[in-house]
């Protein structure tokens, strides 16, 4: 059977070897398992010699090093023409597709190495603005890596945007928010790869990100739920699981991020207050929180330098696990750790808050020119919102619960 890109694309040719009808000397094995291009010439003195091309890599993404039928005749021509000129031939042997280049794994390793580096120096120059997103590099290399778990030892060339898209809608079928939040991550870590040419281009802003999009939360939960759920919190079995409940309890009252909560010390709490630098938060800018006695029961006592919410190892982690078991004994299922927020935004509304005010108290960035012109840090008004919740939650937690099936 003659070699023909369609022959290749499709799979069609057997295995054994094919002599190329355009070319001579150009030569594809098949094998079980890989399509390999060999050019045979003779060399000084009549002797038969076989150099190794490359390969040939069916359904390859665009940009790898996959070689197609024209790439492998033109690359025998130029191999041919050096021998009939005189010139030697001997090349590096070119690496195989699906094992050659560096992997996703090596990719994320080198990214962060860089990131840190670039962070040392601008500390040491006193530029903050290059240190931005120092406070969540660790979180973002995690999550990459954990939903790229499959694609790690995967030759950074060989991933391609349809397995970033399938990896992305397989987290947003179980998390919207986290799919964008994945989406993110990947975009500025390829965006640096692109940089550095580690990558040809980065494809990740030509993907859409379909987290919220694909499910809109709405989820408000109802003064039964949050009674039970609040029961359930003491009764987690490990010291862990004990943090994590109060750590839901502390989202519920005072309304903010669970990745900013988790990091939360006993040195941050000052006066009754909760003082957030524009390093700790996803808004980049200052954030002072007058919290209601309510939260303040849930943080425990400790070092300045301790871990309100602890884990065993540092901060407190597998927050998946510790609210499957919560599920459980509060009865109370379908809801994620950003409802908690929503819950308390919403109750706020209710309430008669502002909804400026609310705004402030989630610590939402400004969008627009507003950014600009609207500096105040409405501290007071803030500690009256949450205050008002606060006062509100402790109606809905004496009020009898119902069953909840």
């Amino acid at each position: 059977m003659k070699i023909s890109a369609a022959a290749l694309n499709n799979n069609s040719l057997p295995e054994g070897r094919h002599q190329d009808h355009i070319v001579s000397g150009l030569v594809l094995i098949v094998g079980k398992k890989r399509r390999t291009w060999y050019v045979r010439y003779r060399g000084a003195g009549g002797k038969q010699k076989t150099d190794l091309l490359g390969y040939f890599v069916p359904d390859a993404p665009p940009g790898s090093d996959s070689m197609g039928l024209l790439d492998a005749r033109n690359k025998a021509k130029e191999i041919l023409g050096r021998v009939e000129a005189g010139v030697p031939t001997k090349e590096e042997k070119p690496q195989h597709p699906k094992q050659g280049g560096m992997t996703l794994d090596q990719l994320f390793d080198e990214y962060e190495k860089a990131r840190r580096a670039k962070a040392v120096a601008a500390q040491a120059g006193g530029n903050k603005k290059k240190m931005k997103g120092m406070q969540t590099l660790p979180e973002a290399i995690r999550t990459v890596r954990r939903n790229l778990h499959d694609y790690l030892k995967l030759p950074v060339h060989d991933f391609s945007k349809a397995d970033l898209k399938k990896v992305r809608d397989r987290i947003a079928a179980r998390a919207p928010q986290m799919s964008d939040r994945f989406m993110s991550y990947m975009g500025t870590i390829m965006k640096w790869a692109a940089q550095e040419d580690h990558i040809p281009v980065n494809f990740v802003p030509d993907t859409l990100k379909v987290g919220p999009g694909l499910v809109k939360r709405e989820r408000v939960l109802t003064p039964d739920e949050i009674r039970a759920i609040w029961a359930a919190c003491p009764f987690l079995d490990s010291d862990e699981g004990k943090a994590y409940g109060r750590l839901v309890r502390f989202l519920l009252v005072s309304a903010q991020r669970i990745s900013e909560a988790a990091a939360l010390k006993h040195g941050d709490i000052i006066a009754g207050c909760w003082k957030q630098g524009e390093d700790d938060n996803k808004s980049s800018r200052e954030h002072l929180l007058e919290l209601p006695q309510l939260a303040l029961e849930q943080l425990g006592t400790g070092k300045a330098d301790e871990l309100c919410f602890s884990g065993r190892k540092g901060k407190l982690g597998g927050f998946s696990k510790f609210k499957t078991e919560l599920d459980k004994l509060s009865g109370v299922t379908g809801w994620r750790h950003h409802d908690l927020r929503r819950t308390a935004s919403t109750n706020m509304q209710e309430l008669g808050v502002a909804p400026h005010i609310v705004d402030m108290v989630l610590n939402h960035s400004i969008k627009g020119v507003g950014a600009h012109y609207m500096h105040a840090t409405m501290n007071r008004a803030k500690g009256e919102a949450i205050e008002a919740w606060a006062a509100e939650l402790k109606k809905i937690l004496r009020a009898q619960t119902r069953n909840i099936v």
